[in-house]
């Protein structure tokens, strides 16, 4: 009787440890449309800024599909992080896009993912979706900007999302 008590603990165990390493679960994208996305802005989230954390970050990226290799390519920053609640502090940058796809005419939006490198981070992996809601000469609802970093271990180490404060990210539209 006791060993089966044992058994069931440890079982309950090793479910709730699996339990809490599980991480959100994130859209699956497979398409490379004939898409690009460019610019830079700072996104500052209220809530995320206390007596040592600016609440800010920085995003930089200029990226595009290729509709010949069906890859995307380019550059993607985020700089100068400063959020409560986040384990990395600092800086976030891309070494490669495994998927990038956007769709919308009006208000364009991007997803994109990949691998990245961060200051003791082993496994960086991040996912990211600009929203493009006005552009840079006209007034009108902030382009909005959201990621979310993962070590190798599932574990969460940043994430943001909020309106850009300040800059302009251009998504190119797309019919689909």
């Amino acid at each position: 009787m006791n060993v089966m008590r044992i058994a069931v603990f440890s079982a309950l165990v090793l479910a709730a440890g699996a339990a809490l390493a599980q991480q959100p679960q994130i859209p699956t994208l497979q398409v490379c449309n004939a898409t690009a996305a460019r610019g830079e802005g700072v996104v500052k989230i209220a809530s995320r800024a206390d007596s040592t954390h600016t609440g800010t970050f920085r995003v930089r990226l200029e990226v595009k599909c290729d509709p010949a290799s069906g890859y995307p390519a380019g550059t993607l920053t985020f700089a100068g992080i400063s959020m409560s609640d986040s384990i990395v502090q600092g800086t976030i940058t891309s070494t490669s896009f495994e998927q990038m796809t956007s769709t919308g005419k009006h208000t364009p939006t991007l997803y994109v993912n990949g691998r990245c490198q961060a200051d003791g981070v082993r496994g960086c992996r991040y996912w990211l979706m600009i929203a493009n809601n006005k552009r840079a000469a006209v007034q009108g609802t902030p382009d909005v900007v959201s990621f979310l970093v993962f070590d190798g271990t599932g574990k969460r180490v940043a994430y943001g999302t909020g309106p850009l404060a300040d800059g302009d990210l251009d998504v190119a539209p797309t019919s689909n």
